[in-house]
């Protein structure tokens, strides 16, 4: 059988995609990956349905976060007119909002897609697509009726599942009206791909101990479990060994929610095999009451360099009360003592545009995130209300938002006041500075206003890209070698965010096309 899947994010970092690829194709099925970035065009490409005519695909799957429904809707809507192939949506959107995405799609993938794909192509193989499926954690729509199976138990063993490849011979992308084999064309697949392509993205687990109101992952737990499922050491490991194989991998980055789930023990043996074996810089993210100084020593000798750390808000009611998130500040500035002490890069995770935080509370965030020993990176994104999760239904409820909002704005396009200006600048800019800032509307005069923006304008230009190019030196030893192919590798990628106010590129580009298809297909959007 042959599986066809489909991203439509901005980037080519398709890690789910790949794992469900390699599943299928280790059962002996024919897959093929196509990146079509935010495809929003009223019809479909020549050349990608050509592509697809030549392929003949049993399975069409396409893969969505909540920013991608409507070119989703748009992509179904224009290969149900050309072909006739069954689509099944998965991805994150597809599991919190199922009920939605099974109007448009044949199935839809409620769970975790390695297995219940493969059931799928199985069925379609032995009983064709006249037939209604009765896979677990698979919706179907069937003739207009609609089948709710019971959700698949997750996979408990995440050691029996394939390896994902870093660039698969079977990727292909769309740029310029044509279509590219990513693997016979490595400088394009890096123009799209995070980091200049310079990372491995994988996970070591699965799951998050937290239930923050605002994450997806709160509602995932519906499906998946509290429970978080980790891969063993060697597992990891191995997989490691044949993606780096790829000499342009610079760096591994763990994409887990926290790596510092895993155990004393798992961690000591992680970091005897990764110094042994493997020997690169690579990336992780805490949770900062779960960093400890033992573990953490122990990883930045074995070759972490970056970690990310979410903050989310310096008030601590905002993060209790509103957020769900039993962090007080002092664990936050332990953590990034502990932190700094290392000498690790630290990049620091907080989240703005809150209707629900006070003028006072973001004057809170902005001094507590000031006592934060430098130097480090801060990233904003701005609170978009997730549907299935407690914050959205609030927010909903209370009248703030509309229940579509998440569907039309990347996170990191955020609102540009006065107060998001002061706190994306506080990271590089003197303490003393910072507070004479600091002030509530009504206190802000015209000199205020002025000296923010000219500030804002050379920390964002000049000052930032010099302390990350400086903490980054650090967290690599000052390896030249390894220094220079980081510079090379992110450049492009740097120089992209630096001119779109560090919003990046594809994603700002994406959402003007999102704005524009509104306009000129209002028909898509009802």
């Amino acid at each position: 059988m042959k599986l066809l899947l489909i991203s439509l994010q901005s980037n080519a970092y398709v890690t789910g995609l790949k794992y469900v690829a390699a599943n299928a194709r280790s059962y002996g099925h024919d897959v093929k990956i196509l990146f079509l970035p935010g495809y929003l065009e009223s019809t479909l490409n020549p050349a990608i349905a050509e592509f697809i005519s030549n392929f003949n695909p049993d399975l069409i799957g396409i893969s969505l976060m909540s920013i991608e429904y409507y070119p989703a809707k748009n992509l179904t809507r224009l290969l149900k007119e050309k072909f006739d192939v069954p689509i099944i949506w998965g991805g994150v959107h597809a599991i919190i909002k199922p009920g939605e995405c099974i109007r448009y799609a044949d199935y839809v993938c409620i769970g975790e897609g390695e297995h219940a794909v493969v059931s799928l192509l199985n069925h379609l193989s032995t009983k064709g697509k006249g037939t209604s499926p009765e896979i677990p954690g698979v919706w179907v729509n069937y003739n207009g009726h609609i089948i709710r199976p019971l959700i698949a138990q997750p996979e408990t063993n995440l050691d029996s599942l394939p390896f994902q490849e870093y660039l698969p011979d079977y990727f292909y992308g769309f740029h310029n009206n044509r279509l590219y084999n990513f693997a016979e064309h490595q400088r394009l697949f890096r123009q799209y791909a995070l980091y200049g392509g310079t990372c491995h993205m994988m996970i070591t687990t699965r799951g998050c101990p937290f239930h923050c109101s605002y994450c997806g992952n709160s509602a995932f737990m519906n499906v998946f479990g509290r429970k978080v499922r980790e891969r063993s050491v060697r597992n990891v490991i191995d997989e490691i060994k044949e993606v780096i194989k790829n000499p342009f991998i610079l760096y591994i980055n763990f994409q887990d929610d926290c790596f510092f789930t895993h155990n004393k023990e798992w961690m000591e043996e992680f970091c005897r095999l990764y110094k042994k074996h493997i020997n690169l810089p690579f990336i992780a993210r805490a949770i900062p009451t779960m960093l400890d100084k033992k573990r953490l020593s122990m990883l930045v000798d074995a070759g972490l360099c970056w970690i990310v750390m979410g903050i989310q808000s310096g008030s601590d009611r905002v993060n209790f009360e509103v957020y769900n998130r039993k962090i007080r500040f002092p664990a936050v500035k332990k953590a990034a003592d502990l932190i700094s002490e290392t000498h690790a890069a630290p990049f620091y995770e907080m989240i703005v545009d809150n209707p629900y935080e006070t003028e006072e509370e973001k004057i809170e965030t902005i001094n507590s995130i000031a006592t934060l020993k430098k130097p480090y990176i801060a990233s904003l994104a701005h609170l978009t209300f997730f549907p299935g999760t407690p914050l959205a239904e609030k927010a909903v409820k209370d009248n703030i938002v509309t229940p579509d909002a998440y569907l039309f704005r990347y996170l990191l396009n955020i609102d540009e006041t006065y107060l998001n200006k002061l706190l994306a600048i506080t990271p590089c800019t003197p303490r003393f500075i910072v507070k004479y800032l600091n002030k509530h509307e009504a206190q802000r005069k015209p000199l205020h206003i002025f000296l923010l923006n000219v500030l804002h304008f050379a920390v964002k230009r000049f000052i930032e890209p010099v302390v990350f190019l400086f903490i980054t030196m650090r967290s690599l030893d000052y390896r030249i070698n390894w220094i220079v192919r980081t510079v090379l590798g992110n450049w492009k990628s740097t120089l992209a965010r630096l001119v779109s106010k560090y919003l990046g590129k594809s994603d700002l580009e994406f959402d003007q096309r999102l704005t524009l298809a509104k306009k000129n297909m209002p028909e898509l959007f009802k």
